[in-house]
């Protein structure tokens, strides 16, 4: 009887014992999915990316319609195109149409019937004819062209340069020879499209691309992953509110957020995997190493290195929180709006900026960012024209300092146009 009792209680212990094990290992489970939020709101972090993953940005646009409207008038979204006659922005006017690299020798930008060539001619004789064939950049700051030779693609002599409105050498291409076969590199294509699938990758050759498995502009996948999954689960299941096989970044970490973007904005990347593997919500130091190089904000770029330019800065230093998005809505056209984004500083700055003289308090803060974030000279968007004059695209920095002569500038220009109405 005793032995019974015995067992019956050793039984009892154990169940307790096990139960608690299991609500304790719950409790577990569910603090590290709070600890990595990308767990509980993507269920879509894919091992492999491939191509039939994906759904398109237009299918999105079913059920999106609004965000997708304003995404599709947004910079990202046109910064890679097929070429045509409306997404090139360079003339084919006869007399506004070449580029003269020496006595000579040209390149004329010649369009035959529904198509667009650069073509070189040496003494007037044609030496080589390349089509355009993919436009890279929206045409905010430029233009440059890429062509199919085979199954890889080269970079085209000659870009179109917005902030002088005329055709120019690309970006970094030799002057002479004039060549017409720099390979375009994975990463290239990593920030300028939303997927391209590499033949046979080996990072020590320029690549090949099968060009039925490429998705060209920043679309909608890039930021909230292969969305092919998602979209048929929610076509099953149109009651379900809850998004399933998909990324949210706006419930991401802090940290998890800032790689989104810091997959094109964190300067040099190399790669530790096949492109096109990184998907949102997750970990960016998994497939890419990041160059340790320059990390001095007065030696880093504005252009391409926007996260670490802004990481050296004393807002984002003091802040927990902030993140690209704090200040971007990554879904609409809001470049040049200045008043708008300075609503956004004072949205943290809420002290009243201090009284400058000559200007008015309406227009301190209706623009922090000339002050602040001025525009400076890119040392790697940097176009020879066809006078020989080398000159800079001009882009935003990114690191929010006191500025002391652009300061001075914009007291004087602003304090000027305020005497000029009064």
């Amino acid at each position: 009887m005793i032995k019974v009792f015995q067992n019956k209680r050793t039984f009892l212990i154990s169940t307790l014992v096990i139960t608690a094990l299991i609500i304790f290992s719950k409790c577990i489970s569910d603090q590290n999915k709070n600890n990595h939020p990308h767990e509980t709101v993507s269920n879509s972090i894919i091992d492999t990316v491939t191509f039939d993953q994906f759904a398109g940005s237009q299918t999105c646009a079913g059920c999106h319609k609004t965000i997708t409207e304003n995404y599709f008038n947004s910079f990202h979204f046109y910064t890679s195109q097929t070429a045509s006659a409306q997404t090139i922005k360079g003339s084919f006017v006869t007399g506004k149409n070449g580029f003269q690299y020496d006595v000579g020798k040209t390149v004329k930008l010649e369009k035959h019937n529904d198509s667009f060539y650069q073509v070189y001619y040496h003494n007037n004789k044609e030496v080589v004819s390349r089509k355009f064939d993919i436009v890279i950049g929206s045409g905010k700051n430029g233009q440059t062209f890429l062509s199919w030779v085979g199954d890889h693609i080269i970079e085209l002599p000659v870009s179109y340069f917005t902030q002088v409105h005329q055709w120019a050498n690309s970006p970094g291409y030799p002057l002479s020879p004039i060549i017409f076969n720099r390979p375009v590199t994975t990463r290239c294509l990593e920030c300028h499209s939303t997927y391209a699938e590499a033949i046979n990758y080996n990072p020590d050759v320029p690549p090949a691309f099968d060009s039925t498995k490429m998705i060209l502009t920043v679309g909608c996948e890039r930021c909230h992953g292969p969305a092919a999954k998602h979209v048929a689960y929610q076509i099953k299941h149109p009651e379900d509110t809850v998004a399933m096989f998909i990324i949210n970044p706006g419930k991401l970490s802090t940290s998890l957020s800032l790689d989104v973007c810091g997959a094109c904005h964190a300067g040099r990347l190399e790669a530790k995997r096949n492109p096109f593997q990184f998907v949102a919500g997750d970990s960016l130091n998994k497939y890419y190493t990041i160059s340790d190089a320059a990390r001095n904000a007065g030696l880093m770029d504005v252009h391409g290195n926007q996260l670490g330019v802004l990481s050296a800065s004393k807002c984002f230093q003091l802040s927990k929180t902030m993140t690209c998005v704090t200040c971007h809505d990554p879904h609409k056209n809001e470049a040049g709006n200045i008043a708008l984004f300075s609503q956004r500083c004072m949205s943290c700055h809420t002290n009243q900026h201090k009284q400058i003289e000559g200007l008015s308090n309406a227009v301190v803060k209706n623009n922090c960012i000339d002050c602040h974030m001025p525009l400076q000279e890119s040392t790697s968007i940097a176009f020879l024209l066809q006078n020989k004059q080398t000159v800079n695209a001009k882009m935003r920095t990114h690191y929010i300092a006191i500025y002391t002569d652009e300061t001075k500038k914009f007291i004087e220009q602003n304090s000027s146009s305020v005497k000029k109405k009064s």
